[in-house]
């Protein structure tokens, strides 16, 4: 995947993650689709961290964002 393709998917999931972030706590299917979307921008950031060269766990690396995607995935009720 491109990183044009990777940075595009990136900002359409924070266009998601900001249209849900202040309903989520009222409407229960809202904060499915934010955590979906947060799991996915982080995934996009895991992809962009490896290719950059940061594979570590410190905040922004690539593990850090892979640990953020699977907790968000794991609160939208998927599996991580």
């Amino acid at each position: 995947m491109s990183t044009a393709r990777i940075e595009a998917e990136m900002a359409r999931a924070s266009r998601h993650v900001a249209q849900r972030e202040d309903i989520r706590h009222e409407q229960p299917v809202r904060a499915r689709e934010y955590h979906e979307a947060y799991a996915t921008w982080h995934k996009c950031n895991a992809i962009l961290a490896a290719r950059r060269g940061d594979k570590g766990d410190e905040l922004g690396g690539k593990k850090w964002h892979r640990a953020r995607a699977a907790r968000h995935l794991k609160l939208a009720g998927g599996e991580a």
